[in-house]
Order: C-alpha cells, then structure tokens, then sequence
C-alpha cells in the first residue's frame, strides 16, 4: 500500500455513518496520482471522508479539492479532515452532479473528474456489512445506476480533453457499465485491475450470492470454495 495513503487513512476521522477507503480506495488514488496532470482542476464525486483529495493534494497534483457527497454525515467528516490537514477546498453536499450545476446552468467545469460513488448492487449492498443500514447506496439491483448517470452527464462538467475515472466492480454489471462508457466515450481503458477474495462475513449471503449472479447482477469465480471479485479503474476519454 501507499505508504502516504496509508499515513493519511490512518490520520483521518471517520464515522460508521460514513463509508470507510478500502482496496477501491488505494486503486483510485493510484490510478489519478498516475494520470491527473499536476494543477487540473480535480473533482472528487463522492467523496466519502475526503481521503483522495487530500492524498491527491499531499502529493502536490492537485492545488484545491473540489469535493461532493450524497450524505451530510460524509460532508461533515470530509470537512473535519479538509480542515485538519489544512488543503484549501471547496466541499459541496449533493447527489451526483447536482452541486455542480451552478447558476444560471453555468456548470462547473473539470479536468479531471473521480467518481467514487457507490458501484456494487445495492441488493447486495444493504445486506452487507460494508454499507448496511447507515450509509446510503441507491446503486440500482445491478450496481450499475449511478455510474451510468455519471457516464451519460459527465460531458456537460468536463472540460475539453478531460478525464473520468470510474471504478467498475464485478459485484456490479460491468458489461453494461462498459458498453455506456464505450458509447459515451472515444478512449475507454482499463487503467488498473485487482482480485481479491470476498471476505469471509460475507459468505453467510452466499445463496444470494448466487441469485444474483444467475441474473447476471454481479459477477463473480469461484476458487478452492472462495469467490474472487475484481475491481476495476477506468480512464474515459474524448466525447462521442
């Protein structure tokens, strides 16, 4: 890991109301640390408890954070954290891009735009340890909803030549998630890609698990009686 993730992770504040970084986390920041062009105009959609952006802006790419979350209680830690590590931001509470949409229709305009709004099925996601009853996740039964919409409407708040980076997990519909990127965007690629083993407390949905898959929801392997997820960051470019 990061050894400077891993310092700042260790260093914020965070709440059970607020979804805590994990591997989706660490690979997102990699993947923008390689690829933001140092002073783009950053946005980080969804923010969480603000970990990218300061990391990001500790690693001096970035000059300002522009940061959003669905959830007050993210905004507020994000806000705690923003302030402590004394980064300058501009932190904005709102689903999507709706905070973004300005006066008049003038919408902010980005750079480079990072979402990490929520991409795992949210029938899933509510049965989960990781998101439970505390932390919003109106990611549609296949996880696919929120970043289709990020897809579609990101070329109204990107800038000429500017970059989306999405995170497509296989606790998700990635075929559908890529083929809308793919109809949205010229450039469309796999910047980084990781398995990893489904925790064990996880196992207990495993007949759900199952459901699921056969609907083709999710996708998943199975390994020596361990299901293998992969997670997956991908770089959009150029509007169709």
């Amino acid at each position: 890991m990061s050894k400077l993730f891993k310092k700042i992770e260790l260093s914020l504040k965070n709440s059970k109301k607020v979804f805590i970084p994990n591997l989706t986390s660490l690979l997102s920041y990699e993947v923008a640390l390689k690829n933001i062009k140092k002073n783009n105009k950053f946005l980080d959609l969804g923010c969480g408890n603000g970990i990218l952006g300061i990391a990001l802006y500790k690693s001096k790419k970035i000059k300002k954070i522009f940061a959003s979350d669905v959830s007050e209680n993210a905004t507020k830690i994000s806000k705690i954290n923003f302030v402590n590590n004394k980064v300058k931001f501009d932190l904005r509470l709102g689903g999507l891009f709706k905070p973004w949409e300005g006066i008049n229709s003038e919408k902010e305009k980005f750079d480079y735009i990072l979402n990490d709004v929520s991409a795992i099925s949210s029938l899933l996601a509510t049965k989960s340890t990781w998101f439970g009853k505390n932390i919003p996740c109106a990611s549609g039964k296949d996880g696919s909803k929120l970043s289709i919409n990020v897809i579609k409407n990101s070329k109204f708040f990107l800038k000429k030549n500017g970059t989306l980076q999405i995170p497509i997990l296989s606790l998700s519909n990635r075929k559908k998630i890529l083929k809308v990127a793919k109809k949205n965007f010229s450039i469309v690629r796999i910047a980084s890609s990781k398995k990893w083993f489904l925790p064990k407390e996880m196992l207990r949905l495993k007949k759900t698990l199952v459901k699921y898959k056969l609907k083709k929801y999710i996708d998943y392997q199975v390994k020596f009686n361990n299901l293998i997820c992969t997670t997956e960051i991908i770089i959009c470019k150029k509007f169709k």
